[in-house]
C-alpha cells in the first residue's frame, strides 16, 4: 500500500507539472502577444476580446503555480526532508487549494463561447487565423491545437478527483493523511459535479469544430442548440454509381460530404438537408441488395446502405430519433400556418442504369436521346416526355 502511496504521490506531481507548463504555453504563444497586439494601432483582437475569450485564465494559472510549488517542495527531489509515504502528507495541500478550485467553474460557463467565437474569427478575420496558424506550428505545441490547449483547465478537475481517490484507497484509515485527503476530495467532487455536466458538451462543441474545419464550411456549425448525433460512412446509390459518403447528423440537419471539400451549396441545399419534414423508410433485405433505407426530405431524397444490419439499425434510429425530437421542439414553439406544398418531399431518383427506355413513351434511350430525371416522380424519362 506504501508503494502505491509513492506512485500516486508522484503522478501527481508529474502531471501537475505537465498540466503547468501546458497552461504556460497557452500564456506564452497565445495571450501575450494578442495582449500586447492590442496596445497597438491595428490589433489582431481588442483587449475586450481578449479578456473574453480566455475569461479568469490568469487566475487559474497562478493558481495552478501555487499547487505546483507546495507540491514540489513537498514531494520533488529536493524536499527536506525527503516525503515518506508512512508519514508524509498531501491531502493538507488540497486542503488549502480545493476552495478556489471553485474559480474553475467560470471557465467553464465561458468555453463555448469562447470556441463559438474562435471559430469565427477564423474565418472572418484574417490576422487572427494567420496568428493561431503561426503560433499553433511552434514545435512547443507538439501539433497540438489552440482550442486542445484551452481544454486542459477542462480535463484537470476530473483528473485531480481521480487521483485523489486512488490516493485515498491507498492510504489507511489510522494514516495522519486519511482525513485531510478525504475532506479536500470532497470539496473537489462538488466542483468535478459541475464540469463533468460540461464537459460532454464542451468536447462535442470541439467536434462540430473540427467538422466545420475540415470540410472547409463558410458558415458556422456552432447555433445554439444543436448537438452532435452520430458520425459515420453510408454508401449512397446515385444516379451512375454507388459512392460512400462521410455523414454527420446533427439534432437539426444532416449533412453528408464526398471528403475534406467545401460541402454545402448554398443555391441547390443538396448536401445539407433540414430534419423538419423528414423521414427515413426502412428498404427490406433482398438477395441482391442489403442494409439499404431511404432518407426523404423536401430538398433531396435517396437511398443509402450500411456495411452490417447492425449499423443500418443503428442509423435508422437516431435519425428517427432525431426527426421525432426536432419535430415536437418545432411545434412547442411555432404557431402553426398553413404552408404551399406541405406534404411535398423530393423524389428518389431512378438510377441511370435502373433502365433503357423511356418510363412514359418506352422510346430507347441512344446517344442523342438523353436521360432526363423527373423532379415529381424520379423516374427515368426522355426529353420530350420530361
Amino acid at each position: 500500500m506504501l508503494l502505491q502511496r509513492t506512485r500516486i504521490a508522484g503522478e501527481i506531481l508529474h502531471t501537475e507539472r505537465t498540466y503547468v507548463e501546458g497552461l504556460g504555453l497557452i500564456e506564452k504563444l497565445y495571450i501575450s502577444p494578442l495582449l500586447a497586439s492590442a496596445q497597438q494601432q491595428s490589433p489582431i483582437l481588442s483587449r475586450k476580446d481578449v479578456r473574453r475569450l480566455f475569461a479568469n485564465f490568469p487566475d487559474i494559472i497562478s493558481l495552478s503555480r501555487e499547487l505546483l510549488c507546495q507540491l514540489d517542495a513537498r514531494l520533488g527531489p529536493r524536499a527536506d526532508p525527503p516525503w515518506d509515504p508512512a508519514t508524509g502528507r498531501i491531502g493538507d495541500i488540497f486542503m488549502r487549494i480545493a476552495p478556489f478550485l471553485k474559480m474553475y467553474s467560470l471557465y467553464l460557463r465561458n468555453f463555448r463561447s469562447a470556441l463559438s467565437d474562435i471559430s469565427r474569427w477564423l474565418g472572418e478575420n484574417h490576422e487572427f487565423a494567420q496568428f493561431i496558424q503561426q503560433a499553433s506550428s511552434n514545435p512547443e505545441c507538439r501539433e497540438l491545437s489552440f482550442q486542445s490547449y484551452l481544454l486542459l483547465p477542462v480535463q484537470r478537475i476530473p483528473r485531480y478527483k481521480l487521483l485523489l481517490e486512488d490516493l485515498l484507497k491507498h492510504t489507511p484509515r489510522t494514516h495522519v493523511d486519511h482525513q485531510c485527503i478525504g475532506d479536500a476530495l470532497r470539496t473537489i467532487e462538488e466542483v468535478a459535479t459541475f464540469v463533468n455536466e460540461n464537459i460532454g458538451e464542451n468536447e462535442m462543441t470541439l467536434n462540430i469544430i473540427e467538422i466545420q474545419r475540415r470540410l472547409g464550411l463558410k458558415e458556422s456549425l456552432l447555433v445554439p442548440g444543436r448537438r452532435l448525433v452520430k458520425t459515420g460512412t453510408l454508401t449512397k446509390i446515385c444516379r451512375k454509381s454507388h459512392q460512400q459518403r462521410n455523414f454527420y447528423l446533427f439534432n437539426d440537419i444532416l449533412i453528408y460530404s464526398s471528403g475534406p471539400a467545401p460541402l454545402i451549396d448554398d443555391h441547390s441545399g443538396h448536401r445539407k438537408v433540414l430534419l423538419e419534414g423528414c423521414k427515413v423508410m426502412d428498404i427490406p433485405d433482398t438477395g441482391e441488395w442489403l442494409n439499404q433505407f431511404t432518407i426523404i426530405s423536401r430538398e433531396k431524397s435517396f437511398i443509402v446502405y450500411t456495411e452490417t444490419a447492425a449499423d443500418k439499425v443503428s442509423w435508422i434510429a437516431a435519425l428517427s430519433t432525431a426527426i421525432l425530437d426536432q419535430r415536437k421542439a418545432r411545434e412547442s414553439t411555432m404557431m402553426h400556418f398553413p404552408r404551399v406544398a406541405e406534404n411535398f418531399d423530393a423524389p428518389v431518383w431512378d438510377p441511370d442504369e435502373s433502365t433503357d427506355r423511356c418510363y412514359i413513351c418506352f422510346r430507347d434511350f441512344t446517344l442523342f436521346m438523353r436521360r432526363h430525371h423527373c423532379r415529381a416522380c424520379g423516374k427515368i424519362v426522355c426529353n420530350a416526355c420530361s
